[in-house]
């Protein structure tokens, strides 16, 4: 517990422009410096207090990549405000048709809506900013429906699976090589291995490997490129630094980022925000780990767990082996953390405090272009296959066909259903399941339509159909003692509606004046008494219905209403009410 006396340290600097934000893990993030944005009177000092807020312990923003954007996203809006004609000194005078003169601009230039909804939570917080202008804000803003990219194909997602778990192997190869070297060296066991010229003295493999997790870097100096070369032999880093003997380059970590994403369907900011996972299963027992996630838009649910087990296990597994190194490390430096995802670096490109580590912005400074050259991979086409980790997170849901870190709902509806590959994949799916609806439509709708002349009868049974002696209400009947609805032999009793279903039904053109007059009627009835009609005509009016979409064309059946008389009218209404049931 803090000393008597203590008080949290001020944010702000003394020019009031630059702040300071410890985040939940006891790291600071930042600083976040406001100084080189206009101040636009009392605007900049209005935004800087809300974005204090939204970065306290109970705002909205907790991790350094999201307090990052929310700087870079509010010193934009002050630069662009004089550009906009947007002339005010205090959010006071910030009108509805501000907002959407900006929100307009920012939505012309980035079709995503991050920018808008960081502003919307910012301006929120500020009790300045008027009634109107909070109403326009509520409004909020979706993600656009349509992605600029589809899914990988299934050889493609195959082939940056299996070139990203080589790579991955590869590297676990190395560090857990140099891990057992290092385990040994502490335990006294003695290094009969060459030793390497290293600070004025010469060290073993061990002794050397404990210099790295102490230090975090190997340092050779200026000329000696021949102990570092002799170094990267004995600690089996090839063409890598030295250093790299205990750490993942970005590279690899790249690679395991790929792997998670194949496994279980991450996006980047999940993955860059996982801690290392716990162990919940018994000694003995077959491995489980429990990895804790943080997805801050999920509100009071942001905080959830994942269990892994078996086959999935063995890429969360694979991670904590080859990044512990790296923890114990910063643990020795004064900067202790559980975060999983690590990379070491022998340059210093890193933001990092101890400049040694990466634990975060992996994709940066075309990071990912480099992996794909490292992979060398094609797509379907021949070309360089690009590593896309939104594309490649869209494809696990495709291709494993289920939710991923989401609702089924938001799977099928934003994810799967929309893209191209789903039809493909379920190909056979849609062909059986066609097959089946023209099977059902054969067996339920089995009266034919068409003139006399095509429906293939016999002359007598063709003539008798032209006169209109074998008519029923609606339709004619070709064999009124063989019914599939009574016995054989006895005269038909079902309703005349079952003609819609009966293989001894036909109809004609002639017919159809009193077939459109009953699809009106059952129309008619379903709006009137909707119960009554889904009991007992909701089959009859889907067979009707499917008969005059598939079989006649609506100048067809406008023509036919016109020529429907009294008498016409006059029977379908005794059919519906029953009068003709035998």
């Amino acid at each position: 517990m803090p000393a008597a006396g203590y008080r949290r340290p001020d944010r702000l600097d003394p020019t009031g422009l630059v702040v300071s934000v410890i985040g939940t893990d006891g790291q600071e993030a930042g600083p976040f410096d406001f100084s080189q944005a206009p101040a636009h009177g009392r605007v900049r000092q209005e935004l800087i207090s809300a974005f204090i807020t939204a970065t306290g312990p109970e705002g909205r923003w907790r991790s350094a990549a999201s307090m990052g954007t929310a700087h870079r996203t509010t010193v934009a809006f002050l630069r662009s405000l004089d550009r906009l004609g947007i002339s005010i000194t205090t959010l006071a005078d910030f009108g509805p048709e501000h907002w959407w003169t900006w929100r307009a601009d920012r939505e012309a230039r980035n079709r995503w809506p991050g920018q808008v909804n960081i502003m919307r939570v910012l301006l929120k917080e500020i009790p300045e900013v008027g009634a109107l202008t909070r109403r326009a804000l509520s409004q909020r803003t979706h993600k656009p429906r349509k992605r600029l990219y589809g899914s990988y194909s299934l050889t493609e997602f195959e082939a940056i699976r299996r070139r990203a778990g080589q790579l991955v192997r590869a590297c676990e190869a190395r560090i857990s090589a140099n891990v057992a070297t290092l385990e040994h060296h502490r335990d006294g066991r003695h290094d009969d291995g060459p030793l390497v010229p290293y600070e004025g003295t010469v060290l073993s493999r061990g002794a050397l490997l404990e210099r790295l997790v102490q230090d975090g870097r190997l340092r050779f100096g200026r000329g000696a490129g021949e102990a570092a070369e002799q170094a990267a032999v004995v600690l089996g880093t090839g063409g890598l630094h030295p250093t790299y003997a205990l750490f993942p380059n970005r590279m690899e970590l790249l690679s395991l980022m790929a792997a998670l994403v194949c496994d279980r369907g991450y996006n980047l900011s999940t993955l860059e925000s996982m801690v290392a996972p716990d162990l919940a299963s018994e000694p003995g027992g077959e491995e489980v780990l429990v990895s804790h996630l943080d997805k801050p838009r999920r509100g009071h649910r942001r905080y959830f767990t994942n269990s892994f087990s078996g086959p999935h296990a063995r890429t969360l597994r694979t991670a904590l082996t080859i990044t512990a190194p790296a923890r114990e490390c910063l643990a020795h430096l004064g900067h202790p953390t559980d975060r999983l995802l690590i990379a070491g670096t022998s340059c210093g490109v890193t933001d990092h405090p101890t400049t040694l580590f990466v634990t975060g912005g992996f994709t940066n400074g075309g990071a990912v272009r480099r992996w794909d050259k490292v992979a060398d991979l094609r797509d379907d086409d021949g070309q360089l296959l690009h590593l896309h980790f939104g594309r490649l997170r869209l494809s696990e849901q495709v291709i494993n066909r289920k939710s991923s870190q989401n609702s089924a709902a938001v799977s099928e509806d934003v994810y799967r259903r929309p893209d191209a590959l789903t039809a493909r994949l379920h190909q056979d799916v849609i062909l059986d399941g066609q097959a089946e609806a023209v099977g059902h439509a054969r067996d339920t709708v089995r009266l034919r339509y068409a003139p006399v002349q095509d429906l293939g009868l016999p002359v007598g049974t063709a003539d008798a159909v032209r006169s209109g002696s074998l008519d029923t209400a609606a339709t004619a009947c070709l064999d009124f003692n063989h019914s599939p609805f009574t016995a054989d032999g006895d005269p038909c009793t079902a309703s005349f509606l079952m003609c819609l279903a009966c293989p001894n039904a036909v109809a004609t053109p002639a017919h159809l004046p009193r077939l459109v007059l009953l699809d009106e009627a059952l129309d008619n009835l379903a709006s009137v008494d909707p119960a009554r009609f889904e009991v007992r005509y909701r089959e009859h009016r889907d067979r009707l219905g499917h008969l005059l979409e598939s079989s006649t064309s609506p100048a067809e059946r406008a023509s036919a209403r016109d020529q429907a008389t009294d008498a016409d009218r006059e029977v379908i209404e005794r059919l519906l009410r029953r009068d003709l049931d035998a």
